[in-house]
């Protein structure tokens, strides 16, 4: 088992404890690990600390934004083969197609990492008639706010990447519910996460079942969910 991946799940930057569940491997069925379930208590402080960390994280300079993205890039490629392996064993994914996806995932988080620093306004002539001669318009981008993600069970790094890279780009908190079947990708992606600067509470990864979930899209608190769970 890979050193980043640790007992419990992510709030406020702590590894906390819920209530262990095995995950079982869908090529053998043999049990891989128990990952710790969020309750509802933890997904609404999850959520509080989202919304709690978007004052920092939309202060984050592009510069240092565009430092963690890339730390965490070189990270996933440090790691890659227990992320791999990981996926493998919790997914049931041939090696060759894992290998695939964390390639692609360390592609995501350098291309991140790229557009955090070209999220830029535009500078618009307004003198289109007389009356607003020399007049300019600006036009400026800011963080929509803490985020919502779910994600599904068949590309379990990659999905999380596209959800979680675009979002620490824009400096937006999030909250990432990974699928009950495939919960460690996510978890070691969130250390990574964690261990790159990005302040405690901007990615909070809780682990719960989907009938659990219902906050994450209802909670007035969350800006945005971005969700793409695939029916089991």
């Amino acid at each position: 088992m890979s050193d980043l991946l640790k007992d419990g799940f992510l709030v406020s930057g702590r590894w906390m404890e819920g209530t262990p569940q095995p995950i079982h491997s869908p090529y053998d069925g043999k049990q891989i690990r128990s990952v710790h379930l969020a309750d509802q208590e933890s997904l609404q402080s999850a959520i509080a600390a989202a919304h709690q960390a978007f004052s920092d994280t939309r202060k984050v300079p592009a510069y240092e934004r565009q430092r963690m993205l890339r730390a965490v890039s070189e990270g996933i490629r440090k790691h890659q083969d227990e992320f791999s392996r990981m996926m493998a064993l919790e997914a049931g994914k041939p090696l060759k197609a894992a290998h695939a996806e964390v390639e692609r995932a360390i592609f995501t988080f350098a291309v991140a990492a790229e557009e955090s620093v070209r999220i830029t306004g535009e500078f618009l002539p307004m003198d289109l008639q007389a009356a607003t001669a020399d007049r300019w318009g600006l036009v400026r981008s800011f963080p929509l706010g803490p985020i919502s993600a779910i994600t599904p069970f068949n590309f379990p790094l990659n999905l999380v990447a596209h959800k979680v890279a675009p979002a620490i780009a824009t400096g937006c908190s999030i909250v990432l519910k990974p699928a009950p079947q495939t919960p460690f990708c996510a978890l070691m992606l969130g250390e990574l996460v964690r261990q790159a600067g990005w302040p405690a509470g901007g990615l909070n990864v809780v682990p719960l079942p989907n009938e659990q979930a219902d906050a994450l899209i209802t909670d007035d608190r969350l800006s945005c969910s971005l969700s793409l769970e695939v029916p089991a």
